[in-house]
């Protein structure tokens, strides 16, 4: 595909098996800047991790979510870093976490202004109010994805669990369109 995609966002679901946290002890061996626990507002902890960028909510129940990083490889990396952190304080962690991907999200640039209008028009798998969005959301099938297009050319890619959906989805809306060269 012609197009440059770039991924904005990982969400990983991460589950400790047969381990529950200790959120106000977790909260102060993570203490720091990026570190937030009160849970008379959230009933979880919130930790950011700097190298690489990710954020975590932390449960009770032993799972998490990573949140923010800007590739697969990254959100792993912090994953591995925290869990490694949590074992260094005497966590006991025995075996490695189940990560899920949850979704991803990329954008692209189709090189050309869009006529959002029409596309609606044309396609019925799609939804375009102006005065409520400034862009068309346009629902695939396969892959099972949602691509907010934009009049600027802009694509934005919701949903994909793998960088292979994502070209995918993007290489197909580009046919779809009559963009594909």
């Amino acid at each position: 595909m012609p197009y440059r995609t770039r991924i904005r966002n990982v969400v990983i679901s991460v589950t400790y098996e047969g381990l529950e946290f200790n959120l106000e002890r977790l909260a102060r061996i993570l203490k720091g800047k990026g570190t937030r626990y009160d849970p008379e507002i959230f009933p979880g902890m919130s930790y950011k991790s700097t190298d690489p960028a990710a954020s975590f909510l932390i449960f009770e129940s032993g799972k998490m979510n990573c949140v923010g990083a800007n590739s697969l490889k990254n959100a792993n990396l912090a994953i591995k870093k925290l869990t490694k952190k949590l074992r260094g304080a005497g966590i006991k962690i025995r075996s490695e976490p189940k990560v899920k991907v949850q979704n991803i999200v990329a954008t692209t640039n189709f090189g050309t202004e869009l006529d959002l209008e029409e596309i609606a028009t044309k396609f019925e798998n799609t939804e375009y109010e102006p005065e409520v969005f400034p862009g068309l959301v346009f629902r695939l099938d396969e892959p099972n994805v949602v691509i907010l297009l934009f009049t600027t050319g802009e694509g934005v890619c919701v949903g994909a669990k793998s960088k292979r959906q994502i070209r995918t989805a993007f290489a197909r809306i580009a046919k779809i369109l009559g963009l594909a060269g």
